[in-house]
């Protein structure tokens, strides 16, 4: 049976499912990815959240050795939502969220976005720690781990992750927080998404926090000194209720380069951690004060990063984060080929960690700083100069010491973290050949194929 005999047959049988073909008007709207550098074309895009439907699928591309992408709100920067030639099961339109307020738990479709659950949750006085650009999707973010403004307060999204429904290879839907699937659980927080399908997340719901929020904004030649004196405040001195996004961006030949020192500052009665920020970078009465509205607040990146561009990043989880390492980091923002390109360091606040931890998958819970190199641009014949800037920044952070990766911001077949850990055997490997020990949900680069 091929692509569209299978199709039409699942139109007649199931009202609750939608099916896009190359041939359909919708068509090119409907396969364009967020990350332009991805022009793929998949043989059908099919869009259900029935589940009898959905176990037909799963089993016509297992025996037919089809590739099956998933896409939730199809912003992974590796493409991955999206495949050539495959099929593109697309839960882009499912963006319910629901609160069960008696047992704190929030359900959570796969294609909602980040602005979809605070725009429910906080208007309750509940939020989940998600990330920083409103229509980034929360089932990608979750299944990568989950870097937010509530990372010091609640940790990474992944760790709030408390049960999901889950369709099998098998074509089995489990619950993954029921006894004997604890592997399964463990694997979804920040393991990746090629265990299964998740139909449903539901994660821990905690109380809005007060929030301050501002930005710090330097310039030129105080560069240096601040941002020496920034990563000892970070190191040593930072309360677990602060989380700290210093950006370096080049804004051309009449200002220089920059650098914002974003902050949200949860859970305080007051801002004097602030004032007391400004008085170790010797910066007295330097912050901009933007909003304590937290909905705001998560939607103030978006201007940088919402829309679709052709993009490259890729991020280093160092394990110390020295004069050399920031000294770099000014030299590379100097040489940066575009306005659309940035460093940005993310805190990951080791003061926030509990005696008691969320076992999870993610490579990167236990280090300190990442940096993320970001590139984005327009036009196909500038890729090979924007990837070359991040690649070069990042082999001088990655040759002088060893580095993590965060697969959230990792092209396919750049992960070598993961690939590290796959090699080292284990429990990754071992939960992946339990759920899906033939590899059908392969488009996804955290599991290596070789050692299946």
């Amino acid at each position: 049976m091929d692509f569209r005999d299978f199709g039409n047959a699942l139109l007649g049988k199931y009202k609750e499912v939608s099916i896009i073909f190359p041939d359909h008007s919708d068509y090119e709207a409907a396969r364009q990815l967020y990350n332009r550098m991805h022009n793929l074309y998949p043989s059908m895009i099919i869009r259900t959240l029935n589940q009898s439907a959905l176990k037909e699928l799963v089993h016509y591309v297992a025996i037919n050795n089809i590739e099956l992408a998933i896409r939730g709100g199809g912003h992974h920067i590796a493409g991955f939502g999206s495949t050539q030639g495959g099929i593109l099961l697309d839960f882009s339109i499912y963006r319910d969220v629901g609160i069960d307020e008696e047992n704190r738990i929030a359900s959570v479709s796969p294609g909602a976005r980040l602005g979809d659950v605070d725009q429910a949750l906080c208007q309750k006085g509940y939020v989940i720690p998600t990330g920083t650009v409103s229509d980034t999707g929360i089932a990608g973010l979750t299944l990568g781990g989950g870097i937010g403004w509530l990372l010091g307060t609640y940790g990474f999204t992944c760790e709030n992750l408390v049960g999901a429904d889950v369709l099998l290879a098998s074509g089995e839907i489990v619950r993954a927080e029921d006894p004997g699937h604890e592997d399964l659980l463990w694997a979804l927080r920040g393991g990746g998404g090629n265990f299964g399908i998740v139909l449903e997340f539901r994660y821990a719901l905690s109380k809005l926090p007060r929030v301050y929020c501002g930005t710090i904004e330097v310039l030129g030649k105080d560069i240096e000194g601040v941002l020496n004196s920034l990563i000892v405040y970070l190191g040593k001195h930072c309360p677990s209720n602060l989380v700290v996004a210093p950006v370096l961006q080049n804004l051309g030949h009449d200002r220089g380069c920059c650098l914002s020192i974003d902050f949200c500052l949860s859970g305080s009665e007051d801002h004097m951690e602030i004032i007391r920020l400004e008085e170790y970078l010797g910066l007295p009465q330097k912050h901009l004060f933007l909003t304590s509205d937290f909905v705001s607040w998560q939607s103030w990146s978006d201007e940088r990063f919402a829309q679709p561009m052709r993009g490259y990043w890729k991020s280093v989880c160092p394990d110390a984060f020295g004069e050399e390492i920031w000294s770099s980091l000014l030299k590379w923002i100097e040489r940066v080929p575009g306005s659309n390109c940035s460093i940005t360091i993310e805190h990951l606040n080791p003061s926030r960690r509990l005696e008691t931890r969320v076992d999870s998958a993610l490579p990167i819970a236990e280090k300190n700083y990442g940096i993320l190199f970001s590139a984005r641009w327009l036009t196909p014949s500038d890729d090979l100069e924007y990837m070359n800037w991040v690649r070069g920044a990042v082999e001088s952070i990655t040759s002088s010491q060893r580095c993590s990766s965060y697969s959230n911001y990792t092209f396919e077949g750049e992960n070598d973290d993961q690939a590290a850990r796959v090699i080292e055997g284990g429990r990754l490997v071992q939960t992946k050949q339990k759920y899906d020990p033939s590899n059908v949900l392969r488009r996804n680069h955290n599991i290596h194929r070789d050692t299946l």
